[in-house]
């Protein structure tokens, strides 16, 4: 599933084997960022009603991602 059916402002998901490559300081040139946003494979992620408490900072905890009833 592509996020941006979800929301214009997805993060970019990487997998674990490429967080070296991501976290590189040395990683600044324009072209080879392109190419590594680029090669990355397409997440796999399952969609899921929350509760609208993930809408506030004020509310933190591994609860908020359980899934909800649709209101």
């Amino acid at each position: 599933m592509l996020v941006s059916r979800v929301h214009d402002r997805s993060r970019v998901i990487i997998p674990p084997d490429r967080f070296a490559e991501w976290l590189d300081p040395d990683l600044t040139d324009k072209a080879d960022i392109q190419h590594l946003l680029g090669s990355l494979p397409e997440p796999t992620l399952t969609p899921r009603i929350v509760s609208s408490r993930v809408n506030s900072v004020r509310n933190n905890g591994a609860e908020l991602v359980e899934a909800a009833e649709p209101v």
